[in-house]
């Protein structure tokens, strides 16, 4: 059976998806305002009760002489970016200078997906560009996290190359059994302007559990958006979507797919 870039899966791997913003200042801006950063809150805070503030320490010395520890004359601190999220932490929010993110988490069997994080954006796009008024938004990307839990053989080792097509394996002779790895690549995307980056990484499996875990990170960036008109962002959003998807699918091979649970044509 071949996957076209519709399949869908009833246990997809994806357990975090998220949109990341930044945005070119207003000309007249000269730094963060506490104020502004304060009414943006106050919009989310039923919403994502949950706060947490982020500062940077900047400090100032004075080097006396060679032979002398260096004075302290000065420091200062600066909020770095602020962080919202809801009771289950299943949403969060972080607002930073001149950039902003909204994720989503998967919720026992409630996946996450683009669609989701894209509608939810809308509006804190729209609060975030009245309040603090950026001429443009510069680039806007897209992000998944997936978890693959490949099922351990009675051998207890697996070959890459049956799961992952997205995958460089080195020959067990002289080498032996890999123990961890991670692989980045990066590529131009073909139908958006911005990049593509992806990593396939080993990490640690659950205690108990009879699997092999692997981790894929997604970034799709669509660059230099230059521009406020949400549309515009959004048909440039939605492009990267699909392709991203389409590389998904042509990632792994049919075993793995297998393992999320194809719905078929006819369900």
């Amino acid at each position: 059976m071949t996957q076209s870039a519709a399949a869908r899966f009833r246990k997809p791997p994806v357990v975090e998806v998220w949109i990341s913003v930044e945005f070119d200042p207003n000309e007249n801006k000269r730094e963060w305002q506490l104020e502004l950063v304060q009414q943006y809150v106050e919009l989310y805070q039923a919403e994502l009760p949950k706060l947490e503030a982020v500062h940077e320490r900047q400090i100032q010395v004075d080097e006396t002489s060679p032979q002398a520890l260096p004075k302290v004359i000065g420091q200062q601190v600066r909020l770095q970016f602020v962080r919202m999220s809801n009771g289950r932490r299943t949403r969060a929010l972080q607002i930073g200078d001149d950039q902003l993110s909204f994720h989503v988490l998967k919720e026992d069997q409630a996946y996450p997906g683009y669609r989701i994080v894209r509608d939810e954006m809308q509006r804190k796009l729209d609060d975030y560009a009245r309040i603090f008024q950026p001429t443009r938004i510069r680039n806007a990307t897209l992000h998944y996290l997936d978890i693959i839990d490949i099922p351990r053989p009675e051998s207890g080792e697996i070959d890459l190359p049956d799961y992952f097509v997205a995958s460089i394996d080195l020959p067990e002779e002289p080498f032996g059994q890999i123990g961890g790895f991670a692989h980045r690549f990066q590529m131009a995307c073909p139908v958006d302007p911005g990049p593509l980056l992806l990593q396939l990484q080993a990490i640690p499996s659950p205690p108990e559990s009879n699997v092999f875990r692997f981790r894929m990170d997604w970034h799709k960036q669509s660059a230099a958006v230059n521009t406020l008109d949400l549309s515009q962002v959004w048909s440039r959003m939605d492009v990267a979507h699909d392709y991203m998807r389409r590389c998904f699918l042509a990632s792994f091979t049919q075993r793995t797919l297998e393992l999320f649970d194809p719905v078929s044509d006819t369900e």
